[in-house]
């Protein structure tokens, strides 16, 4: 099977080849898509980039890389969305643009490495997967790769995030932690 795989990050991208190469085997032709104008601010964009690419030079997977900064764009499409529209947005925004680049570049179908996420919203991907596929005329080969975990990025050094992407995940990941918090002169950070 030739398939285009939307590439969140890296943490996730050998979890979602190795689900496919369980079940294609030798008959998948995978090749991948970095396209996230979500991911914010620009240097943890360009820290995902670059982890994508490092690790990149190991599996030695086609790729095409979007590296244009999408704020502007991203912000447009989710600003005043609110909370419960946002990622589905999110999700239309990129599962969109890479139907359109499969259906370009003549893949049988595409998926995404948001499939092995736990903390994505899995039915929302689906929707905007499949909405993507009729518009485009390819087919989105949705797979629950949950049970495929992305360790290896990690013992190989490359950069794993801690928040989905979105200035908006970013709050939610870090709004109840003390995480670069000043704490004062009589605190454990003065000295």
């Amino acid at each position: 099977m030739r398939i285009l795989v939307h590439v969140c990050c890296a943490h996730c991208l050998e979890a979602t080849l190795a689900g496919l190469k369980h079940e294609f085997g030798d008959k998948l032709q995978a090749h991948g898509y970095f396209y996230n104008p979500n991911i914010h601010p620009l240097i943890e964009f360009r820290k995902r980039l670059k982890a994508v690419k490092v690790l990149n030079e190991v599996l030695r997977l086609p790729m095409d890389y979007e590296e244009a900064y999408g704020l502007d764009a991203f912000l447009r499409t989710v600003w005043a969305s609110g909370a419960a529209e946002r990622c589905r947005r999110c999700y239309d925004e990129r599962l969109g643009a890479t139907a359109r680049h499969a259906r370009a570049h003549g893949f049988e179908a595409f998926t995404s490495t948001l499939c092995v996420s736990g903390h994505q919203h899995h039915d929302e991907i689906r929707a905007a997967g499949e909405s993507a596929a009729a518009r485009e005329g390819v087919r989105f080969a949705y797979r629950d790769l949950r049970a495929w975990p992305a360790r290896t990025p990690r013992r190989r050094g490359v950069y794993a995030q801690q928040y989905c992407g979105c200035i908006f995940s970013e709050t939610e990941r870090f709004r109840t932690t003390r995480k670069e918090l000043y704490k004062g002169p009589s605190g454990p950070d003065s000295a």
